[in-house]
């Protein structure tokens, strides 16, 4: 491209109007995404537009070819989608797709590209897997009643999950392209509709998404919600506020998924049927046997996604997730293992404290002794609308008034707890302990809005900050900035950045292999 003086990915769009072009008539698809993307093969999902096909080709010098020399025919899946199974692609390699057939159908499109995987447990040609982590993103769908209750609604957050997409874009700017794009829930408000999940996921990262996995995890919005008294919680007396609120589901079964709208028919969670994800171990995890939890194993990295929603809501399943948890980890051989699941363990947001709500202490509890004795490097979490990033810590499940520095936390010289910065960076086997038992949880749910101080006035308590807001004892860093997450996994360190909506790092920790 550079011998013809311009940008491969505008030398790219050139070759690509050149070679083929959609036919008179056709319609293109509301979305295109990536899923299952391994060393040899790739999942091409979309739904809409006339396309039955996808056709690839390597991407060593696009101007060299003449046509697309292999095309699959889509097979139809849940919820209108159409997905196309890639295979044989060669590991690490960059390939470049079209969803249509060349010169008739095609859609054209330059973010159209991936990479494969590396063979197994290897770092990318780059030497660098390159992650980024949404939480809580899904905002810009979220709606409120206008005053006086009842006369309409208006959108609460306009502009606000695209304004962290642009923060991240201006950091990653000259930097590689993402590997795994990792949703935490959330990711489509207030009830995780289908048409909220194109609005709030789909129309906001397309560019994303074309060409980065998509990993996702069970938020309490992708579950729809009930009937839900809101008096006690705004001061007004039980039973005179009773509204229809998405994200206040507490059941384990995934039909129960309720959008609050009498005239459709519910057939459990859009989420499920968007998503094709490796319940069956089809990227090298142990099989779960579900789509509401599953491993993956990308080059280095063995990411693993819980169900905190469901599966964690009734004991029989909770406990099936865990000995799952537990058998996967044992097969796990990668350098790097991230876990990632919707409810925090340790937060004190401003509506969600890990101390009282239940999802969080179950989680707690029963999976954080798992972690410590398995070798979870990070695990991430969204729900509470803050940043907030915990020491090096192992051993704790109790109430955050039993946090103690100097049982549960990596010290640095002085006896403080380690920053995992400078030269404070943490190392994988503890330096305390001599063994792999310590883990880094980062709260990441303000990527489409941020909580504000808002000091509850009694007896109000929702909506606002009360006295130990952002201040849980576990953690070395908190802040009410909106932003996002990257994780970097190369073969001897992990670093971990929060960017801002203005592409600046606000906190960053390094762990050394």
């Amino acid at each position: 491209m550079r011998r013809l003086g311009i940008g491969w990915r505008s030398g790219l769009a050139l070759a690509a109007m050149m070679l083929s072009s959609p036919a008179a008539g056709a319609t293109e698809p509301e979305r295109v995404f990536l899923q299952q993307v391994g060393s040899h093969s790739a999942i091409v999902k979309w739904r809409g537009g006339d396309a039955d096909r996808v056709c690839w080709s390597r991407a060593s010098f696009f101007l060299r070819i003449a046509h697309w020399p292999l095309c699959v025919r889509a097979v139809e899946t849940e919820g209108g989608h159409k997905e196309a199974r890639l295979f044989p692609l060669s590991p690490d390699q960059e390939f470049h797709y079209i969803v249509g057939r060349p010169g008739r159908d095609a859609v054209i499109d330059p973010d159209q590209r991936f990479r494969t995987a590396p063979v197994r447990n290897r770092t990318p040609r780059d030497g660098n897997t390159h992650i980024w982590i949404v939480g809580d993103s899904g905002t810009a769908t979220e709606t409120q009643l206008k005053p006086p209750l009842g006369d309409g609604v208006s959108l609460t957050h306009p502009g606000e999950a695209l304004a962290v997409k642009q923060g991240f874009l201006t950091y990653n700017q000259g930097k590689e392209p993402v590997d795994l794009f990792l949703l935490l829930g959330d990711n489509a408000y207030l009830d995780g509709t289908d048409a909220q999940w194109q609005g709030a996921f789909f129309d906001i990262y397309p560019e994303i998404m074309k060409g980065a996995q998509v990993v996702p995890t069970i938020g309490n919005h992708e579950m729809g919600g009930t009937l839900f008294d809101l008096g006690p919680l705004l001061g007004i007396p039980p039973g005179r506020l009773i509204t229809f609120l998405g994200g206040t589901s507490f059941s384990s079964d995934p039909l129960s998924w309720d959008d609050g709208n009498p005239a459709t028919v519910d057939n459990g969670p859009p989420y499920l049927d968007i998503f094709t994800l490796p319940g069956e171990g089809e990227q090298g995890g142990v099989p779960s046997g579900t789509e509401q939890y599953y491993s993956i194993a990308y080059a280095n990295v063995h990411v693993v996604s819980l169900d905190s929603q469901l599966s964690n809501r009734d004991d029989a399943q909770r406990q099936a997730m865990a000995d799952w948890l537990a058998a996967d980890l044992s097969a796990n051989d990668r350098d790097w293992t991230v876990v990632i699941f919707h409810h925090p363990p340790y937060s004190k947001g401003e509506n969600h404290d890990s101390d009282v709500e239940d999802a969080e202490i179950d989680m707690r509890e029963v999976f954080t002794p798992i972690f410590d004795d398995y070798g979870v490097d990070v695990v991430y979490n969204g729900h509470s609308h803050s940043y907030e990033r915990s020491f090096y810590m192992t051993g704790h499940t109790g109430l955050s008034p039993s946090f103690d520095l100097e049982t549960h936390v990596e010290l640095d010289a002085e006896g403080n707890g380690a920053s995992g910065q400078g030269t404070e960076i943490y190392r994988q086997v503890s330096a305390g302990s001599g063994y792999d038992d310590k883990v880094v949880y980062t709260v990441a749910g303000s990527s489409g809005k941020a909580d504000e101080l808002n000091p509850c006035v009694p007896p109000r308590t929702l909506g606002c900050t009360p006295p130990d807001w952002l201040q849980h004892p576990a953690h070395y860093f908190s802040v009410p900035l909106k932003g996002s997450v990257v994780l970097d996994a190369s073969r001897k360190t992990l670093t971990s950045r929060f960017i801002d909506e203005h592409g600046a790092v606000i906190d960053s920790f390094t762990i050394r292999r």
